[in-house]
């Protein structure tokens, strides 16, 4: 039965549907709104999850070339591998962690002035099923892994969506973000004072007026996704990428991809209005009963709106972050190596591109994102070797918070085992 619940709740997209009915019931609304409304957040977020679906092959394909350009073997930082494995050793004391984390947020956000409550449940469930792994790693039952892992789960969710509430005010005060990056959300914030002086917002950067269309931050993005790939295919090789590409032409594959990669990033921003466009105004619905002047932590995406030049520079300086944490990794014999997940240095890099830019102009974006980038790496090779059975994989939970925060928990839980 837990399982059950879990699993129809645990559905981002039923469960901001459900946020969002009741929010326009407690309204009053219409019967024919209450139904567009649900709907369409249902939906948006539909599309959201789409979008992120379309960006995955290509960025494979750079993965694949990064991967193969540095010519090292490692761990790979990608949160489904681990994921799966983690719930099939864990599953229940994942689902049940979440639950009372959950429960958890929502005293704290009732009863203190903070009021954020965190709504991206599949990276909460990934955070649960982390600590899972790591908490049956030292041996501890059921109980123990649910009861400490959820009170401990359930103040970090509550204190990072606070972290990205303090920090979005410049940005939106209509939600914020719930992602395990709050470490690097307070990079980009503090950070910002080094910069606030001398350095402009990524989104007036003025260009040539043969360059206008790069203001489009969809073609902006896409021509650097073009970039990044054509200068990896030239490093891991030409044969590779074909061998890659298959039976089509490799320069023609890697212009389909990066392109598809700007498709992608359409979608994802074309969902992320519509859900907020309906989500906030039913959550006020539910905040003014239970939660007053509450707001939601919500997904990567949401934020990139408010930053799309900032999101192309967060996403290119994380990458290059991580590929030169690597290869310093490499050549000097640090082990284990990490690889660059990509993936993580998109969303990751992305979001903490446009709160830096916020706070501290287009430097700050470049700045925040490449240390960011480059920090990640070493901090997921000081929390691998603790992830017990998730180990044998060669697999990581990739974001910076994972492997800051929840290594601080394994330290300081190590000393009383």
């Amino acid at each position: 039965m837990i399982n059950f619940i879990v699993n129809v709740l645990g559905d981002p997209t039923i469960m901001l549907g459900f946020i969002a009915l009741i929010g326009l019931i407690i309204q009053r609304k219409k019967s024919g709104d209450i139904i567009l409304g649900t709907l369409k957040t249902m939906m948006g977020y539909l599309i959201l999850s789409a979008g992120t679906g379309i960006i995955g092959t290509p960025i494979n394909l750079l993965t694949t070339l990064v991967q193969k350009g540095l010519g090292v073997n490692g761990v790979l930082p990608l949160y489904w591998a681990v994921y799966s494995e983690s719930m099939l050793k864990y599953g229940t004391e994942s689902a049940l962690m979440f639950i009372v984390a959950f429960i958890i947020n929502i005293i704290l956000a009732r009863f203190t002035k903070w009021r954020n409550l965190a709504l991206t449940v599949h990276l909460q469930l990934f955070w649960t099923a982390f600590m899972a792994s790591v908490m049956g790693g030292f041996g501890l039952s059921i109980a123990q892994i649910v009861l400490i892992g959820g009170v401990f789960s359930g103040i970090y969710f509550w204190i990072s969506t606070t972290i990205s509430a303090h920090y979005a005010k410049p940005l939106t005060d209509e939600h914020c973000n719930f992602v395990p990056s709050s470490i690097g959300i307070i990079i980009a914030g503090e950070s910002g004072r080094l910069f606030k002086k001398n350095s402009k917002s990524a989104e007036e950067i003025s260009f040539p007026k043969s360059l206008n269309w790069m203001k489009d931050s969809i073609m902006s993005t896409s021509v650097a996704f073009l970039i990044l790939n054509f200068v990896f295919v030239f490093v891991a090789g030409i044969s590779v990428t074909q061998e890659i590409a298959e039976s089509t032409p490799w320069i023609v594959y890697v212009i389909l991809q990066s392109l598809t990669f700007g498709g992608g990033i359409a979608v994802i921003l074309y969902g992320v209005r519509m859900m907020l466009a309906e989500l906030i105004p039913a959550f006020a619905g539910v905040a003014e009963k239970i939660l007053p002047n509450a707001k939601l932590g919500l997904d990567y995406p949401t934020i990139f709106p408010y930053g799309g030049t900032a999101v192309m520079i967060g996403f290119v300086s994380s990458l290059v972050g991580s590929v030169c944490a690597t290869l310093v990794m490499s050549i000097t014999g640090f082990s284990p190596v990490v690889l660059p997940g990509v993936q993580i240095n998109f969303f990751e890099g992305a979001l903490i591109g446009v709160y830096a830019n916020a706070h501290g102009g287009y430097k700050n974006a470049v700045f925040s994102a490449f240390v960011t980038g480059f920090l990640l790496q070493y901090m997921v090779a000081f929390t691998f070797p603790f992830t017990g059975h998730l180990v044998a994989t060669g697999g990581a939970y990739e974001a910076i918070d994972f492997n800051t925060i929840g290594l601080l928990f394994i330290k300081i839980f190590s000393l009383f085992k």
